[in-house]
């Protein structure tokens, strides 16, 4: 009787805690990727391919798929030094999950990084 009671729950806490550690996980890789793209992006001699480049390498190394990265503003080049310039990942929770039930299905996690221009 105590299995029938205590296995499902054992199951429900052990899956969300596994789902809950690969958000955590995601959300600090997309962290790490804003960071290297906006690194590079704050340089004077800055490509956007360069900014994509270096934001994609770490998405990869650390298996995220179908994420977006974008430079705001657009004309990141004609931003005067001192300006801001922001990089912004978004990757879909959908392919991003362990579990085809996860928490953060049909979820876009977004996050940005900030820099003065160089």
């Amino acid at each position: 009787m105590e299995l029938a009671v205590c296995l499902p729950l054992i199951v429900l806490v052990t899956f969300g805690g596994i789902e809950g550690a690969s958000l955590i996980f995601t959300k600090q890789a997309m962290v790490s990727s804003a960071y290297e793209g906006i690194k590079v992006a704050v340089s004077p001699s800055a490509t956007g391919d360069e900014i994509v480049e270096a934001a994609e390498a770490v998405l990869h190394g650390r298996l995220l798929d179908d994420a977006r990265i974008t430079v705001n503003p657009a004309n990141f080049r004609d931003v005067d030094r001192g300006e801001m310039v922001t990089v912004t990942v978004t990757a879909p929770g959908d392919s991003n999950s362990v579990f085809p039930f996860g928490l953060f299905r049909g979820q876009q996690l977004t996050v940005s990084a900030t820099m003065a221009k160089e």
